[in-house]
């Protein structure tokens, strides 16, 4: 399977878009695709341009909750890494919203389960 780029994600995510406007419709499978590429979006801009931050805004926690992630809070802090479950996604208006986060990438381990 090739990489999902960002040149790719938007031309797919245009193509439901346009899809869902103009009359043809879409099924429940392609919504739940559709939604997966809104979110997807962003992510890949920000990762082809290096930035490795992603920003965010609130809501759902926008990855798996086991995924490792360094989150950055409003009041300019940076927590150590964790797991994405274990922080509070909400946008409050509070110091410590999570304005941003950082996927970290695991590490490849052998057949004994070592790095």
């Amino acid at each position: 399977m090739n990489k999902l780029t960002a040149e790719w994600c938007a031309y797919l995510l245009k193509d439901l878009q346009r899809q869902s406007i103009t009359g043809c419709g879409i099924g429940r499978s392609q919504e739940g695709y559709l939604a997966a590429l809104e979110i997807a979006l962003p992510i890949l801009e920000q990762q082809e341009r290096g930035e490795g931050w992603i920003d965010w805004h609130g809501g759902k926690c926008p990855i798996s909750p086991k995924t490792i992630v360094v989150v950055r809070y409003r009041k300019g802090k940076e927590e150590s890494p964790g797991e994405a479950g274990g922080y509070f996604w909400n946008n409050t208006g509070s110091s410590v919203d999570i304005i941003a986060y950082r996927i970290i990438p695991e590490r490849p381990t052998n057949k004994n389960g070592e790095q």
